[in-house]
């Protein structure tokens, strides 16, 4: 028996940090279902890193922009005790699924969301994802190497600031 077995996650995130930590659970003995848009989550297209991070997932699609995939993603939210989600703020409320709508229906249901700045402040409403948040922080690898002067007939490099211009002293 595994520690977390009997425990319903209804996962409706993409990319990397929310697939991970659904995965974690998952791994614990949860029974994770993951929501997924029609025609499949984008990370598809990665399949090694998509099959990595939702090994030991359910998977269905629906469309919650239509009233039946929003009906049964609401039927699926009724039973879970565990409801995580990574849009930006606001839009799981626009979609139907968010916290007071869900809470509702289920009142000891666990909400989480997960975006990439934060529910407030400045940069509340940017997507984020990893190479943003490392691009941020300044921490972005280098993969070129530095600059090297430009092919001129300068003598010097990197160039001299101008000269001040000397004006006039007052007698």
């Amino acid at each position: 028996m595994a520690l977390l077995d009997g425990l319903r996650v209804l996962d409706l995130t993409m990319w990397r940090p929310g697939p991970y930590a659904t995965q974690l659970l998952a791994q614990l003995g949860a029974d994770v279902i993951k929501v997924e848009p029609p025609g499949g989550e984008p990370m598809r297209a990665f399949r090694g890193h998509f099959d990595l991070l939702n090994q030991h997932k359910r998977s269905v699609a629906l469309d919650l922009k239509t009233p039946e995939g929003l009906a049964r993603c609401r039927e699926l939210a009724a039973g879970a005790e565990v409801f995580v989600e990574g849009f930006r703020p606001g839009v799981a409320e626009r979609l139907g699924v968010g916290h007071a709508a869900l809470r509702a229906l289920n009142p000891a249901l666990v909400y989480c969301s997960l975006s990439g700045y934060g529910a407030q402040g400045p940069l509340a409403d940017v997507p984020g994802h990893d190479v943003n948040y490392r691009a941020y922080a300044a921490a972005l690898p280098r993969t070129r190497p530095p600059p090297t002067p430009p092919n001129s007939p300068s003598p010097t490099w990197p160039p001299r600031p101008w000269p001040r211009s000397r004006s006039p002293r007052p007698a």
